[in-house]
């Protein structure tokens, strides 16, 4: 059957978190599968739209299809995606028509649906007049398309468009995804420690989305789920919580693959990682030398990061591992913990500016010395001895002189964050938690952090990484969440050669344990699943010091295996399962 698929999304030009990477990452297969018959639709956000947008002229039928929208106060704009392959994209501006009509939708679907959005905080009403509006352009196009439509749409904030076609009874079949539930969330982001294991076992009361604060998009997500013609999670773990939470068991999990066709080949993962760790060495020099001695050659480099869900996101699990780790290793053997979680900055330190700015003007110096050197050394069969023993001795002074510059005595530690916060420190998560395990960056401590709460990107201030060379160059990339519907982080740090840790929470993890027959290396799933927490960080401590002292020669082998295993999670072997769902969709009906 020649099918048409709209697919929806709040993230679809509009890069916000993990979807985005979903819709990116499939997008040339979706290009492979339906061609022209592919059509995405997303939030205008114009600071995202400049970046990854560019609009073009429209085609007859979306042409048609805008003459016909009845809305008014929308803007509406066509053109090519280019972070997802050119594919086609409709970016929906309801800012107008949010501010005329909020509170008539909401309205509507409480008449209708039963949705409680009586106190419903700010964030649900931009996507609430958003989604229904999608729903709204939907319904034009159904008009003016000749194939057999299907229409995709993900999590609670795209779930109107459904909500509008059903009120309208505009007959389209629809397929509604959640990548996580809302009231699960909330639940684990307050520090409860909950997921689809936990609820399970305590199952959930009427009073907790208002307990939470997410009654009205809990109420949204519920109606998308009830009134999808298929509904689907993206894992098991999903699968369960939503069958309990929303009380709708999922027709098909569709698990998320990444784009393997793109993804760097071995020779250029090693020369992306040798060119961002002279640029992760500059960096750890200039930030620990003026204090003390370090040899970031010689050090293991472990990483975390994700969004600033503290408890989620397992970064209190994460950091009293590297507590234990940091009394369990010996003189010679250090590892830099590199916590790149983003959070409100207002510029970087000033020492840490001055610091960086004099062993970077040292290091100028010291090349240039070592230059000259190399040319005296070039011609000195035509010079006197003594003009190389003096070229020589240039490079000790000037090399004496710079650093006894910059080792000037200094009052206090390393800092723990290059950058002033936007808050007080004391009211920061992960630096209370490092302070907590006496992780003070001291000549002592075998572990050093940094906490860069900044996106990291080339230019930026002082790393200059992006995060997928932030990927390449590490050791270890620790995702240790307790709420994890699937777990794109571990499997990215995998494809980039990185030996990658996740968790048995995680949807991820537990497609490794109980789906996966083929055996795995380079990815170590820790079971925290039911364990004391005191033990699972145990267990941490000591995977960590393995990798902190096992040979560059073992530590490759696990890096090429965590990516043969990645390279095993293509979109080739995972959207078929999409496209099941899509022709149950169209037979249901």
């Amino acid at each position: 059957m020649d099918k048409f698929l709209i697919e929806v999304s709040f993230e679809a030009g509009n890069k916000v978190g993990g979807i985005w990477t979903v819709l990116t990452s499939k997008s040339s297969y979706m290009k492979k599968q339906f061609g022209d018959n592919y059509l995405a639709i997303g939030f205008y956000n114009p600071n995202q739209a400049a970046v990854e947008f560019m609009e073009s002229q429209p085609p007859q039928y979306i042409k048609d299809a805008m003459a016909n929208i009845k809305l008014d106060g929308l803007k509406i704009y066509f053109g090519k995606w280019s972070s997802a392959n050119d594919v086609n994209l409709i970016l929906i501006d309801a800012k107008d028509f949010e501010n005329k009509h909020i509170n008539e939708i909401k309205k509507d679907f409480w008449d209708n649906f039963k949705i409680d959005s009586l106190n419903s905080p700010e964030d649900y009403n931009e996507p609430l007049a958003w989604s229904y509006a999608a729903g709204a352009v939907i319904e034009a196009l159904s008009k003016t398309i000749k194939q057999s439509i299907v229409v995709q749409v993900h999590e609670w904030l795209s779930a109107g468009a459904i909500l509008y076609l059903k009120y309208k009874n505009v007959k389209i079949p629809t397929v509604f995804t959640v990548h996580a539930t809302v009231l699960g969330r909330a639940i684990s982001y307050s520090g409860g420690n909950t997921n689809a294991y936990v609820i399970a076992n305590t199952g959930i009361t009427p009073d907790m989305p208002y307990k939470y604060g997410v009654a009205a998009k809990h109420f949204t997500e519920k109606a998308g789920a009830f009134n999808a013609t298929i509904f689907t999670a993206v894992s098991r773990v999903v699968a369960k919580e939503a069958n309990i939470i929303l009380g709708k068991k999922p027709d098909f999990v569709t698990i998320n693959g990444i784009d393997t066709d793109n993804l760097p080949l071995t020779d250029e993962l090693t020369s992306m990682r040798v060119n961002a760790k002279k640029k992760l060495d500059n960096f750890l020099n200039a930030y620990f030398l003026p204090y003390y001695d370090i040899n970031p050659s010689n050090i293991r480099v472990f990483i975390t990061s994700g969004r600033y869900e503290f408890y989620d996101k397992g970064y209190d699990v994460f950091i009293d591992a590297l507590g234990k780790l940091d009394k369990m290793l010996t003189d010679g053997s250090y590892v830099i913990a590199l916590i790149a979680v983003p959070s409100g900055t207002i510029g970087v330190r000033n020492d840490v500016v001055a610091n960086y700015l004099t062993y970077m003007s040292i290091k100028s110096a010291l090349d240039e010395d070592v230059k000259n050197f190399d040319s005296v050394i070039a011609s000195s069969i035509e010079l006197e001895e003594g003009n190389v023993d003096k070229a020589y001795s240039k490079i000790i002074n000037d090399s004496k002189r710079l650093i006894k510059q910059l080792r000037r005595p200094k009052p206090t530690n390393p800092p723990l964050t290059p950058f002033i916060l936007s808050y007080p420190e004391n009211n920061d998560a992960i630096i209370n938690k490092l302070r907590e395990n006496n992780l003070n960056n001291s000549v002592e401590n075998h572990v050093k952090v940094v906490f860069y709460p900044k996106y990291l990107a080339v230019g930026d201030e002082l790393l200059n990484l992006t995060y997928y060379e932030m990927l390449a160059l590490s050791t270890a990339g620790f995702f240790l969440s307790k709420y994890e519907p699937f777990g794109y982080t571990p499997l990215e740090a995998a494809a980039y050669m990185s030996i990658s840790f996740t968790s048995d929470y995680s949807g991820f993890g537990q497609y490794l344990l109980n789906d996966y027959n083929d055996g795995y290396k380079g990815v170590f799933v820790e079971r925290m699943l039911g364990r004391k927490r005191e033990d699972s960080i145990t267990q941490i401590a000591k995977d960590m010091l393995k990798i902190a002292l096992m040979d560059d020669d073992d530590l490759l082998k696990l890096k090429i295996s965590a990516n043969d295993l990645a390279n095993q999670f293509g979109w080739e072997k995972f959207l078929p399962v999409y496209l099941e769902a899509y022709d149950a969709a169209l037979r249901r009906l």
